[in-house]
């Protein structure tokens, strides 16, 4: 039985310029929505870009996350004798309750995982864009999506279901490589981010100031 694999592995979702992202290595397990911030002082666009991001990416994290973790009452098991029923889910064979998650040949890759939404935002105006959405504010309260802020310093800040705190980075130095596929050959699982010089614009390129970024092979790599 073939694999489908649509989003498996996704991870994070991140709203925002793009030059924030621009040669990062991310191992196609982060889904890009752009958003410039300066276009925005009202959060007017933030609010209907929530709109939308918030329930389906969550859905398809959360999708993910219960069909893999229990596949069986949460899932739907291997497809091989799937039928359909009534376009609202499938049955095993002639008869078995209704399953309506994932089958396993889409979650069988997957990482279960909340879905982690980074925004290149300041934290007033997520927060406020949240309070004119119910549904989204729910979601980050009750810590079913994982919310931070990407502020202009370049940390980020994490929000606890009350209000946003810094966050400490295990890592400080990212590594360096010429190209994707010099960090993926040969490699199996998940891989950290690294920094892609040929992805890079000619501002990125240019050694950043503070500790120097880790090359292949020294250093940390988280």
């Amino acid at each position: 039985v073939r694999p489908e694999l649509g989003h498996a592995t996704n991870a994070v979702c991140i709203v925002g310029r793009r030059q924030r992202t621009r040669g990062l290595y991310l191992d196609r397990r982060a889904c890009l929505v752009s958003y410039d911030p300066d276009a925005d002082p009202s959060g007017e666009i933030l609010t209907r870009t929530l709109a939308a991001v918030g329930p389906v990416a969550s859905g398809i994290n959360l999708a993910y996350y219960f069909s893999a973790v229990d596949r069986l009452r949460f899932g739907c098991n291997t497809k091989l004798p799937h039928n359909l029923v009534g376009l609202v889910g499938v049955m095993d064979g002639h008869a078995s309750d209704l399953r309506t998650g994932l089958p396993w040949q889409t979650v069988e890759i997957h990482e279960p995982m909340r879905l982690l939404l980074v925004i290149d935002a300041p934290a007033e105006r997520v927060l406020a864009a949240a309070d004119r959405l119910p549904g989204v504010k729910h979601l980050f309260v009750n810590g079913w999506v994982q919310l931070a802020v990407w502020k202009e310093d370049g940390t980020l800040a994490v929000f606890d279901g009350t209000t946003f705190r810094h966050h400490v980075r295990e890592n400080s130095r990212l590594p360096i490589v010429d190209r994707s596929i010099t960090w993926f050959r040969g490699k199996h699982g998940h891989l950290p981010p690294a920094q892609v010089l040929a992805a890079a614009t000619p501002a990125r390129r240019r050694q950043p100031s503070g500790p120097r970024p880790a090359a292949v092979g020294e250093g940390p790599t988280g």
